[in-house]
């Protein structure tokens, strides 16, 4: 049966009567002059709904999403059973909304006082410690998410709120997998620019599904935190994208932005492992962000310390081989460090020339 259009909606939700849940009694949708407030998808359509104690999220399906019922009232359930501090609280009501169409569904989410992840980057491109909190606050809400075996499903910029004290909350659960919806249908797949090649052909809901996109937001902060003129090179204010669009993915790191983010030495092996990713066949072969960032000698070190009976160490005066590198770099014997700011100059004014808008 066809749904109501976010027009229909936009009409509706305007009569009191229509509205059903207790919840939002004696309330109304949010007006910017005669213009109602929403925020559309490709399968919800947002409302700010302002109630004499309390604001909300108001969302309508307007496009079919496969037992959507169920599916969120088990993300209820687990996301209030985890209490993480990245979610909203919200609730699902069968009986929402009176249209000609019938009765429709709702869910009724607790408004988050926050500014989009692209909003705020755009009003702090030019503070690279902020933008590495963030960046850090982002790595560890990942790790929390797969701790409990979680993910978002759909993460991009939209569905990533950034609080005032820089802490992160996540918004729109409805891609949303947790270890009780195994087995359902993997209907919304994200944004282009965000996802591994594989997620379109990807059948069912996996808690592995947000670990290319994770990876590419991550490296997108520290990139931004370091060459903050990609903002306006890359015309990022403007796109559905951050760092990448769908064509530089598609390019499995051939394109010019690896190139240029390869020149930084500590993004480099961030682009290696991106680059890695876009190689495997499946989403199921990929690994979790705070895997995935770790250096080689960090992985060397945590097999030295897993408590397995192995212990470095170095006879008296002797250092061992990192130092002994970290000698000859240093004593101008023969060694020099390659200058590699004009090749990044040259990078990056080729890609701000593919990003010009057209006179």
């Amino acid at each position: 049966m066809p749904l109501p259009t976010i027009p229909d909606y936009s009409t509706y939700i305007k009569t009191p009567a229509l509205i059903h849940p207790a919840v939002l009694k004696d309330g109304h949708p949010i007006e910017k002059g005669v213009r109602l407030i929403k925020y559309s998808g490709g399968f919800c359509v947002v409302f700010p709904y302002l109630t004499p104690s309390k604001k909300y999220a108001v969302r309508c399906w307007h496009a079919e999403v496969s037992d959507a019922k169920r599916r969120t009232q088990v993300i209820a359930e687990s996301l209030k059973e985890a209490n993480l501090p990245y979610f909203v609280g919200f609730d699902f009501y069968e009986d929402g909304i009176m249209t000609p169409m019938g009765m429709q569904p709702l869910v009724v989410m607790d408004w988050v006082e926050a500014k989009s992840l692209k909003k705020f980057l755009s009003e702090h491109i030019t503070e690279a410690t902020t933008i590495n909190k963030v960046a850090e606050n982002f790595k560890k809400m990942v790790a929390d998410l797969h701790a409990n075996h979680f993910s978002h499903g759909d993460l991009q910029h939209g569905n990533i709120m950034v609080k005032p004290d820089y802490s992160l909350v996540l918004v729109d659960y409805d891609s949303m997998y947790v270890p009780k919806l195994n087995g359902m249908p993997d209907e919304i797949k994200g944004l282009v620019g965000y996802q591994h090649e594989a997620r379109w052909e990807n059948k069912m809901v996996s808690e592995k599904a947000d670990y290319f996109s994770e990876l590419v937001i991550y490296l997108s902060l520290k990139a931004l935190a370091k060459m903050p003129s990609l903002w306006k090179d890359l015309n990022m204010e403007d796109t559905e994208t951050l760092l990448f669009s769908g064509e530089d993915i598609q390019s499995k790191g051939t394109s010019n932005i690896f190139k240029l983010l390869k020149t930084d030495s500590e993004l480099a092996p961030l682009v290696d492992k991106l680059c890695e990713f876009m190689g495997k066949s499946s989403i199921e072969d990929l690994t979790p962000l705070e895997d995935a960032v770790l250096s080689k000698s960090e992985i060397i070190s945590s097999k030295w310390q897993g408590g397995n009976g192995y212990k470095a160490t170095a006879k008296k005066g002797e250092v061992d081989d990192s130092n002994k590198i970290a000698g000859k770099w240093g004593k101008g014997n023969g060694y020099v460090k390659t200058n590699k700011e004009d090749e990044r100059k040259k990078i990056s004014a080729s890609i701000s020339e593919k990003f010009k808008k057209p006179q």
